[in-house]
């Protein structure tokens, strides 16, 4: 008797109502290129750069719930901002983008010991500090990771109702010093 009241309890707090067709959540995501920044070396003792404007090549992929449509997509990097409404995404789940940022809306970069030239006019390219550099890469390029965020968000909406979704994405920079030529050494007659 007492396993049949457990059951018969256990049964009525622990009920789960599952759904014959799990539902899409509605969704953003993003997908962003990297932008590679030439470096010019710089004195000892400079350890902040400012970088010029990027440009970023964006893919969204955006989805909603079945029986809503997408009625927006905004994305914005810094104070630079793109939005789309219902009839320029037309059926279009994945968009491909570009956001131009200037360079007066990207704080500078604490770069140490990288792309630096000395007062003896040594030149060292090779110690990245905090900074990772990238797979296969050599000591001349550095990424400066999550140097900007995008955000981005889609407005998902039926007849009578909406939804709106966030995503906020890192972006990354990769700086490439500019290896300055060895000079030429004088012919000995």
């Amino acid at each position: 008797m007492r396993a049949a009241l457990l059951f018969l309890f256990m049964a009525s707090v622990c009920s789960v109502a599952v759904p014959a067709e799990p539902r899409p959540v509605p969704g953003i995501e993003i997908s962003a290129n990297v932008p590679t920044v030439t470096v010019t070396p710089r004195r000892t003792g400079h350890f902040s750069l400012r970088l010029p404007s990027l440009t970023y090549s964006l893919t969204l992929t955006a989805y909603c719930e079945e029986n809503w449509q997408p009625a927006s997509v905004s994305i914005s990097i810094a104070d630079s901002r793109k939005s789309l409404d219902a009839e320029q995404l037309g059926l279009a789940s994945v968009l491909d983008l570009e956001l131009q940022v200037p360079s007066n809306q990207i704080a500078p970069v604490r770069i140490e010991r990288f792309c630096v030239q000395d007062d003896q006019q040594d030149f060292q390219a090779d110690e990245t500090g905090d900074n990772k550099e990238p797979a296969g890469a050599d000591e001349n390029t550095v990424i400066i990771s999550a140097a900007l965020s995008a955000q981005a968000s889609l407005l998902c909406a039926t007849d009578s109702e909406q939804s709106i979704t966030y995503i906020t994405k890192p972006l990354d920079v990769m700086l490439e010093c500019s290896v300055p030529e060895p000079a030429a050494k004088p012919a000995k007659n």
